[in-house]
């Protein structure tokens, strides 16, 4: 399964985040208003319209394979 990932080296917190604002599943948080974004990969559903929506390229595609019932073997 295809998620994205937020590259805080390379994030630029931006204020307001596109990323943030702007995923259709609701999957980019932070936890505090000052503190840089994170994706929840229970919400996310790899679209990855956030990589397009990223100014600052932090955000990378990555593959994580399933346990055969449609759920992610973290």
């Amino acid at each position: 399964m295809k998620r994205a990932l937020i590259r805080p080296e390379k994030c630029s917190n931006c204020q307001p985040c596109e990323v943030e604002e702007q995923c259709p599943m609701k999957a980019v948080f932070r936890e505090e208003a000052n503190e840089r974004p994170w994706v929840d990969f229970y919400r996310c559903s790899g679209c990855l319209t956030c990589k397009t929506l990223c100014v600052s390229g932090a955000i990378e595609e990555i593959c994580q394979p399933c346990d055969g019932r449609g759920r992610m073997g973290w």
